[in-house]
Parts: structure tokens; sequence; C-alpha cells
């Protein structure tokens, strides 16, 4: 009976294996025919917030070296453009892919600490004041390449284009307090203590990220340098205030976990940038604040951004510094979001730890006025801009659940401006500003009747547009009258160079 069964088990055996080759072919198949819908293709990734790599153009040098097949980055940050990269990076069901990883990982059972490394190191923070001349020497410039201030000479001339909004009244006068720094060794009640193995970009644990700073000498002394040299060109017109923010790594872990990942202390680093800088600075220490409140909501758990409750503790210490009465947070109406998964999540390939714990986003309206005008290069052609007559607070309940923070003062804009109607001073100020000063923004209105904001990222394309002869901080307080000048950095934007390029 065995022998007679065995003709039929290896023609069953041989059925299945024929029927598992023609699943499989059949499944090549068909993703390789989704992969050729090129009305498919996605251009952006909302939940990676930014643009896809684009279908290389052909040449055919780039045919003949094979550039145009597969193209290897050369800068930091740079993406691969050949055609097997914009295959893989617009694939139609590229994001489903992606969720399909995670949730198989999610099932590898009880995990650990997880670091996102991108294999940097950080160097010792120096001892003491240096010199120009040292500091230069730090940043690696000499003589001739060192920045030179910028010009400080008449307002620009010309019309202002149509659509530009009421410049403010008149410039403040010089200022030499001397810097004040912090002390180093303070804790908060919510240290995070759960131990790390190495270094890493962002740092996962407790189903929450967190940013890690790593100190650059170099770029730290290109930063001082450029704010000394705003200085210069500001003195007699305008106050310049300088606050460095902290990222949640220095916030929120503990000492002994910060440096076990390699992590910079972010407080001592500050303090050392501080020392350096031109007296006529004043400078925002917020660290100190914002460590006493860790035990509280201050920073997001899935985004590299302070919440705004962090942003508010920040505000206060500006306050105090320039020696105006803050306003209670219980003065203030809120908008809640929830649900938001931000650049922790993306950058981790949509961690499942971070998606089981989403941020919940709540913005302070200001008081005064919650309206502003904003220049925006969206929807825009040919390098055009566009105004908007927008909101200070912005209800973004319909956004994608990766944009939540776009509530705060218009994102990340080149040009912006509110007029608080109910002070009547003519007070003026220009935040400039990465992203962190969002958060940040709203709790200045009710202190001035001119409030301008600029991202340096996108500054200078929008003076070009608009027609100004400059494309620098001191050409626009020249032309508004602004009295104070607030520079509002988180502190990982002082160890990129291409950063400091647009600063400069």
């Amino acid at each position: 009976m065995a022998n007679n069964d065995a003709p039929n088990i290896r023609k069953n055996k041989g059925t299945i294996a024929v029927i598992k080759e023609l699943v499989f072919l059949g499944f090549l198949i068909l993703v390789s025919v989704i992969g050729l819908m090129w009305f498919l293709r996605p251009k952006t990734s909302e939940v990676e917030k930014r643009k896809l790599t684009k279908f290389p153009t052909l040449t055919l040098k780039g045919v003949w070296d094979g550039s145009f097949f597969f193209h290897e980055a050369k800068a930091e940050g740079e993406l691969p453009g050949g055609v097997n990269t914009w295959y893989a990076d617009t694939y139609p069901l590229r994001e489903l892919l992606i969720q399909g990883d995670q949730a198989v990982k999610s099932l590898y059972g009880k995990q650990g600490e997880q670091l996102i490394s991108s294999g940097q190191s950080a160097d010792e923070i120096p001892d003491g004041s240096l010199t120009p001349e040292q500091l230069a020497a730090l940043a690696g410039l000499d003589d001739s390449t060192e920045p030179e201030p910028a010009e400080t000479g008449q307002a620009p001339s010309g019309e202002v284009p149509s659509g530009e909004v009421p410049s403010g009244q008149t410039p403040g006068g010089d200022q030499t307090e001397p810097v004040t720094e912090a002390p180093t060794d303070v804790q908060g009640a919510g240290d995070v203590t759960a131990p790390a193995e190495k270094a890493g970009d962002i740092y996962i644990t407790n189903n929450c990220g967190y940013g890690i700073y790593y100190f650059s000498q170099s770029n730290s002394a290109k930063y001082v340098l450029a704010m000394n040299t705003l200085a210069e060109s500001l003195k007699g017109k305008a106050n310049l205030y300088c606050m460095l923010c902290p990222i949640s790594a220095g916030i929120m872990l503990s000492d002994s976990v910060r440096e076990s990942i390699g992590a910079s202390d972010e407080n001592e680093a500050m303090n050392w940038m501080y020392q350096q800088m031109d007296p006529s600075v004043k400078t925002v220490a917020v660290y100190n604040n914002l460590k006493s409140h860790n035990n509280e909501y201050i920073f997001f758990h899935t985004d590299h951004h302070w919440t705004a409750l962090g942003a508010y503790y920040a505000y206060l210490q500006f306050c105090t510094e320039k020696g105006i009465t803050p306003h209670e947070l219980s003065s203030f109406e809120t908008m809640t979001f929830s649900n938001f998964l931000g650049t922790f999540y993306s950058r981790s390939n949509r961690s499942p730890k971070l998606a089981a714990n989403p941020d919940t986003v709540t913005a302070y309206i200001p008081n005064g006025t919650n309206d502003m005008t904003m220049y925006t290069s969206y929807g825009s052609k040919n390098g055009g801009y566009t105004e908007y007559k927008w909101r200070i607070v912005n209800d973004v309940s319909g956004y994608p659940n990766s944009e939540l923070y776009g509530t705060f003062a218009g994102g990340d804009q080149p040009y912006n401006y509110a007029h608080n109607p109910e002070i009547t001073d003519g007070s003026s100020v220009l935040v400039v500003k990465d992203s962190y000063g969002n958060a940040f923004i709203p709790f200045l209105i009710d202190h001035y009747e001119h409030i301008y904001w600029i991202d340096y990222r996108y500054f200078k394309g929008w003076c070009s547009w608009a027609g100004k002869p400059y494309s620098w901080i001191s050409g626009l307080v020249n032309e508004k009258g602004i009295q104070d000048v607030i520079i509002c950095n988180n502190i990982d934007f002082v160890g990129s160079e291409n950063l400091l390029g647009l600063m400069k």
C-alpha cells in the first residue's frame, strides 16, 4: 500500500511546488505592474515631511557612466538620484510596506532601548573665553575668510511692494550689559534614568524619543562669530537677544544616561557660546527653567520640538531678561489637537513604540490678536510667493497627524507680520528663528505693537522675490525701525554646517 502511494505523494509535492512558483511569479508580476503605474507614484511623503526623489534627467553621459541608473550621494543629507533610488523612493506601496515591516518587528517580543545613529561624535567643550582671533582659528577661518560685519548704512530706498505690512517705529539704543552664566549642575525631578548603550541621533526608551546633541567646536565658534557680526551691525539701532533652545535629551535625560550615549552637556555648551559673545548681546539662558520643569509635558514624545508649555517657560526667561511682566498661562484660550506623530516617528521608520504613544498639541492663543500676514512659496510657481491672511494659532484639526505642529505661527515661512491693535506705543520686534521659534512667537504677540518673524533658511529667497536691495537682518531693521531682535535657534542647529551657512 505504501509503495502504491509513493507516486501520488511525489506528484502532490510536485503540484504544490508548481503552485508555489506560480504564486511567487504572480506576486512578482503584480508588484512590477504596480511599480510601472507612474500616475500612482507619490511626489512627497507626509509622514517623512520631504519631497521624494525625482526621476533623473536622461543624458548620454549619465547613461554612459551609469549615474543615470545609480547616483551615489556626495553631500551630507543628499539622497542618491539614480533610477534605482527614484523607483524605491516613489514606489506606490512604499509607505504601506514600511508599516508592514514595523508591524512584523513589533512581534519580536520585549525590546529595550533603541538608538538611531548617524555615527556622529561630540567635541570637547573648551574652557574660558577666547579672543576673536582664537574663535576664528577654532572655526577654521583665517583673516581672509572671517565674516565681515553686515552693512549698517542707510535704509534701503524704493517703494515697499504692494501688500507689504506697516513698519514699526523708533529703533532702540546700544546695550552693553555683561553676559550672565547659569550654573551647570541643575537636575530635574523628571530626569529619565533608563540605561542606554551608545550614541545616536534619536534615543527611544519607554515609548518616548529624545533628540541628541553633539557639540562641535568649529561650528559653535562660527555661530558665535555670526552673532558678534550681527551685534556690530545692530549697535545703536536695535537690542539683540540670543536665545539658544535646548533639545529634549539635554533636558529630559539624567546626566548618567546622557553621558552613556555620548551626548554633550547642552547647558555647558550654551554657556560657553554665550561667554564668547559680544557684551551687547543679551543672552537668554532658558536651560535651567526648562530643566526644573522636566517632570511636565515640555517636549513631545514623537517629535523633536518642544511643546507650547516648554516654549512658555522659555518666554518667562525672556521676559526676565527684558524686564517685562509675563502673562499667566491661565490667561490664554487654547486649541488642542490629538494623535500627533512627529519627526522622531518618521525618522525611526515609524517605530511601533512611538506609534503607541502619540502626542497631544496644545496651543495658546494670543490675547491681543490672532491675525497675521505670511508669505509662502506653497502653491506658487517660478520661485514666487503668495501673501496670505492667516492665524497665529491656526486650527489644524483637519491636517495629517504628522503636521499638527503647523498650528504655530504659520509654520516655516520666509516672512511674517502681525499687528497687535491692543498696543499703540510703536514697539516692534523681529524674531529670526528655526521651527523652535514657532511655538514661542504666540507669547510675544501681547508685548509689542508690531511683530515680525523670519525663517533664516528662506528669507533671502523672499527678499529677492520682493525686490529688496538687501537680504540681511540689519536691512529689515533699518526699513521697519525694529527695536528688538531675537535670535531663536535650537542648539542642534549650531552643529549643522549647512544651516550655519544659511544663517551667515
